[in-house]
């Protein structure tokens, strides 16, 4: 009975603890700096005066996030800043057709969708925001004067997903993705002395190792960690807005921001929330530099594939086979996909 009460004290005071900590982050976060959106378009751009390399972490499918990267690339002003956008979203394998395609050579639609089809994640760039993105850049291309044309550079590690037949295959690529895009990067960008935009998954660019204190595990280094590592203080990291993270609870305390709107984080209430709860996960300045507001999370879309993309047999079983390798991640997409062309004639 009384190692029961005393489990029961410590149940009790551990509650207490994580209630009064959680107070003390709400608390910190009313008396903390006010953080200063500013134009995200106007803001970037400046940024680059700073940096070699903005980083902008992508929410998968964002309609919102990709409207705000198509005009952030028509700006002006873009082409004069930046040289390079490197992208997750296509296999470096085919980085020669990329390179075809957006100074305006003919590409057929079957070539060019190997570009994004053919990553170590399946599925999700098939969603119509990364197709349009390639043939944004190509027709800006078409207005600039050949020094001042864009390059897509391809982040993905090149591989052959014919060459892939078992999970023990597929999961040695996995921490491949990082590095490779770390070596484009400074092989096609940092050598040159060019300047690029990066966009790739959040999880790729925020400084992952601010976890490590919660955990017994190390984290894996990850794009963001590795250039920091190597090329100190050349990128500047941005996180989207999106749901989740405990960041969209604090939805009214945006209600004044322009939408599109990008805020430094360091010492302000924003920078000082934590990401998840406050005794097993660090705070947003821990993780990024920077904050970029796309408008209240009930207001964002997602981009979808449309189901006619996979009346091409060949392509949707080839999908079911890297799935099962992978280990069904996309089986309930998959499975509403199949269930939707049963239903069409």
């Amino acid at each position: 009975m009384h190692f029961i009460r005393i489990i029961i004290v410590f149940l009790v005071a551990s509650i207490l603890a994580d209630a009064a900590a959680a107070q003390d982050a709400r608390e910190h976060t009313q008396t903390a700096i006010e953080p200063r959106p500013q134009n995200a378009v106007r803001a970037i751009l400046r940024a680059f005066d700073k940096y070699a390399i903005v980083a902008l972490g992508e929410v998968h499918r964002n309609q919102q996030a990709h409207d705000f990267i198509i005009s952030l690339a028509r700006d002006a002003s873009f082409p004069g800043k930046v040289n390079d956008i490197v992208v997750e979203f296509g296999n470096a394998r085919n980085q020669d057709l990329m390179d075809r395609y957006i100074s305006g050579e003919a590409v057929s639609p079957g070539e060019l969708r190997q570009i994004w089809r053919d990553t170590v994640n399946i599925l999700v760039w098939d969603a119509p925001v990364y197709e349009r993105f390639f043939a944004a850049i190509r027709a800006l291309n078409r207005g600039l004067p050949e020094g001042k044309r864009l390059r897509v550079l391809l982040g993905d590690p090149p591989f052959d997903w014919n060459e892939i037949r078992t999970k023990e295959e597929w999961e040695r690529l996995v921490p491949r993705r990082d590095p490779h895009a770390a070596k484009v990067i400074e092989e096609e960008v940092l050598a040159k002395n060019h300047k690029a935009l990066v966009i790739f998954g959040a999880q790729h660019l925020m400084r992952s190792s601010a976890y490590n204190r919660f955990s017994s595990k190390p984290q894996e280094m990850n794009l963001a960690e590795i250039l920091d590592q190597r090329h100190p203080g050349t990128t500047l990291l941005i996180w989207p807005h999106t749901s989740g993270y405990f960041i969209s609870e604090l939805e009214p305390r945006f209600a004044s921001w322009p939408k599109l709107s990008l805020a430094f984080v360091k010492g302000t209430w924003l920078g000082t929330m934590h990401i998840g709860e406050p005794t097993s996960s660090p705070k947003l300045e821990e993780l990024t530099d920077a904050f970029l507001y796309l408008g209240p999370v009930r207001s964002l879309k997602e981009s979808r594939p449309s189901p006619e993309l996979y009346r091409d047999e060949a392509y949707f079983h080839e999908l079911l086979r890297r799935d099962k390798i992978q280990g069904g991640f996309n089986r309930l997409e998959l499975e509403e996909l199949k269930k939707s062309l049963l239903r069409k004639p």
